[in-house]
C-alpha cells in the first residue's frame, strides 16, 4: 500500500468508517505516511485507540511501529497493543519536531501493552518502539562529511523502488596506500534503527582530525553500507524474517537482493586479499534477557572466535563513553542461546560469508539494545559515543594483530 492510500485508509477509520461501542469523536487523526512510518489501527474505543505492527513484509510475529498523531483536543490518549512485545522495557519514544530528536516518554512507568499521551490539540507528536533513523538522519548527519579528500561516496546500486543505497569509502589520511581494509554494514533487517547512531559514531571518529585517531587510520581503508535494505527503512518495514528471504540469509546461492548480491561481488575485487575485519551492526529482539545488553554474535569458526576475544579485549580497554560494554555478556558463543546451526537454516549470514574472504581475521555481528544496557537508557547522544569507543577499538586491534 502505498503512503497516500495508507494515510487515507487510518483517517476515515478514525473519521467514523467503523463501528465503534459508542459514538464518540475521535480522539487523534493517526498518519503513518512519511519515510519509517508503519501502523495498523484495528479500532477506536473512546479515547482508547487500538493499535498494533504492520507485518506486511514478514513471516513472523514482530514488534516495530512508528506513526504521528494529532489530538482533536487537550485530553489523554491511550494507545493499547494487543500483546505485551511491541514495546521495549522503556516504553515507547517520542518526537514532537517530526522525528528529528526523540526520548523515551516515560521509561521508569511502562507499562507491558499500552501507552498514555496528554496531548495539545492539533499539534503532532510521532511514537515508536525505538528512534527511527532513515535516509533523511544519514543525509543530515553526513552531509559536513562529504567533501572531505578522504571520502568517496559511491552507488552500491540502485534498488527496484528506485533508492540509491550508499556506498561510502574512507581512505587512509593523505596519501598512504591501504594496507587493511575493514568492511561495516547496517539494517539488514530494516527495523534495527538503534545500530545506525552507533554507525554514526564510527564514522565521526574515523573521520576526525585528532592527531591520534590520523595515526591510527594510517594504512586503513573503510568501505561502509549505512542501509543493506534500503526500501525496507523508507517504507517502514520490518524487514526481519522478510518474505521472500531476509537481506541477512541472502549471502549463498544467488542473491535475490541488489544489495546483498553487488557486495558480494565487489568486496572481494575490492579487497583484493587485504580484508581483516567485516562488521554488521544490527539490534536483537524487543527486549528482556540478552537483549538487553550489547554484544558480539560468536562466529563459528574456531579461529575468527578466538579473533572476536581479541577484539572484545580492546572493546573493553577503550570504553570510554557512557554506554559500558560488559567482557561477562560481551559475546553470545556459537552454540548457544539462539546462536545455533538452526538459525541459518534459510541461508547464509553476512558474517558467515564475510567468514570465507581471503584474508579476513574478525567477521562478527555486533547486537545494540533497543532500549537499554544492562541499566543504562540508551539515546542518539551514548549511542554515538559507543560508536566512537568501537571506531578506536577496531583500530587499535588493526594495529596490534599486526605486530
Amino acid at each position: 500500500m502505498n503512503y497516500s492510500l495508507r494515510t487515507f485508509a487510518v483517517v476515515l477509520l478514525l473519521a467514523g468508517f467503523v463501528r465503534r461501542t459508542n459514538a464518540q469523536e475521535s480522539p487523534a487523526v493517526i498518519n503513518a505516511a512519511f519515510p519509517g512510518g508503519n501502523i495498523t489501527v484495528d479500532s477506536v474505543r473512546g479515547n482508547t485507540v487500538y493499535i498494533r505492527p504492520d507485518l506486511r513484509d514478514t513471516g513472523q510475529d514482530w514488534f516495530y511501529w512508528y506513526f504521528a498523531a494529532i489530538p482533536a483536543k487537550n485530553d489523554s490518549i491511550t494507545f493499547r497493543f494487543p500483546r505485551s512485545n511491541c514495546m521495549t522495557v522503556s516504553g515507547p519514544a517520542v518526537s514532537t519536531d517530526k522525528g528529528k530528536t526523540w526520548k523515551w516518554l516515560d521509561p521508569g512507568n511502562a507499562l507491558p501493552d499500552r501507552f498514555i499521551y496528554f496531548g495539545k490539540a492539533g499539534e503532532e507528536v510521532r511514537f515508536s518502539m525505538g528512534m527511527p533513523y532513515t535516509r533523511e538522519n544519514f543525509d543530515r548527519f553526513f552531509k559536513p562529511y562529504r567533501k572531505q579528500p578522504s571520502v568517496n561516496v559511491e552507488s552500491l546500486c540502485t534498488t527496484p523502488k528506485g533508492r540509491v543505497i550508499e556506498k561510502i569509502i574512507i581512505g587512509p589520511p593523505g596519501k598512504t596506500p591501504a594496507r587493511y581494509k575493514v568492511l561495516l554494514t547496517a539494517r539488514h533487517h530494516a527495523c534495527e534503527m538503534m545500530a545506525s547512531y552507533v554507525l554514526e559514531g564510527i564514522i565521526q571518529t574515523l573521520l576526525s582530525k585528532d592527531k591520534n585517531i590520523v595515526a591510527l587510520r594510517e594504512n586503513t581503508e573503510f568501505m561502509i553500507i549505512p542501509f543493506i535494505d534500503k526500501d525496507g527503512v523508507e517504507d517502514g518495514d520490518q524487514g526481519k524474517a522478510r518474505v521472500p528471504r531476509d537481506h541477512n540469509r541472502d549471502y549463498n546461492g544467488e542473491s535475490i537482493y541488489c544489495s546483498t548480491g553487488t557486495l558480494r561481488s565487489i568486496v572481494p575485487k575490492w579487497s583484493g586479499g587485504d580484508l581483516k575485519v567485516a562488521m554488521d551492526l544490527h539490534c536483537p529482539w524487543i527486549k528482556g534477557n540478552l537483549n538487553e545488553h550489547i554484544y558480539l554474535v560468536g562466529n563459528s569458526d574456531e579461529t575468527i572466535a578466538n579473533q572476536e576475544t581479541e577484539f572484545m579485549k580492546h572493546l573493553a580497554a577503550n570504553n570510554r563513553g557512557e554506554v559500558k560494554y560488559d567482557p561477562e555478556k560481551g559475546i553470545v558463543p556459537f552454540g548457544t542461546a539462539w546462536n545455533t546451526a538452526s538459525n541459518y537454516s534459510q541461508g547464509t549470514s553476512f558474517d558467515e560469508w564475510a567468514s570465507g574472504l581471503e584474508g579476513i581475521r574478525l567477521a562478527t555481528t555486533f547486537e545494540i539494545p533497543y532500549s537499554v544496557n544492562g541499566t543504562q537508557l540508551l539515546n542518539p547522544g551514548n549511542l554515538r559515543d559507543f560508536g566512537k569507543d568501537v571506531a578506536v577499538s577496531i583500530l587499535q586491534y588493526l594495529r596490534s594483530s599486526s605486530e
